[in-house]
């Protein structure tokens, strides 16, 4: 059954991944969110309850694009001809984050439609394109291999950042 909150749906989900719930509360940017590490990858959990109460944004944190250069253009390439080949409703959108230039896999996904598993799933997915991002040659090309990598240990933290 779909949730009723943003609350409702994190603690959903931390029940699913078996860490407790953080406490959630609205930070100086309006915005509340947390973060979890699983596989090695931390997944920021976020609801602008002021600018966007009907959606849940969830950000995936891949890591380093590549010094500058031709390794970075590649990486670049990389990202955008992902973005080309994911036509659907709500696509997951790769990009840089401006603070850190490391890139990032950015999911907007209906609040109102959701469920804690269809979080968890989501975000089950979101960490198979991170493992994929990792596992690509040096050279900035995409790879086709896919290997799942390790489970870590997941924590829920709050203040998503």
């Amino acid at each position: 059954m779909a949730v009723g909150s943003f609350e409702e749906l994190c603690a959903g989900f931390c029940e699913i991944v078996q860490v407790p719930p953080p406490e959630l509360r609205v930070d100086a940017q309006g915005l509340v969110g947390f973060h979890v590490v699983r596989r090695g990858t931390t997944v920021n959990l976020v609801h602008c309850p002021h600018t966007s109460p009907d959606h849940v944004f969830i950000v995936f944190e891949l890591g380093p694009i590549g010094q500058d250069g031709p390794a970075s253009f590649a990486d670049l390439q990389t990202l955008l001809e992902a973005n080309f080949m994911l036509l659907r409703v709500h696509p997951p959108v790769f990009s840089r984050n401006p603070a850190t230039g490391d890139a990032v896999l950015q999911y907007v996904c209906p609040l109102f439609d959701a469920t804690a598993h269809s979080l968890y799933e989501l975000i089950d997915d979101g960490l198979d394109w991170a493992s994929q991002w990792r596992e690509r040659p040096s050279s900035g090309e995409g790879s086709d291999i896919h290997q799942d990598a390790a489970e870590s240990p997941a924590t829920a933290m709050p203040n998503f950042a």
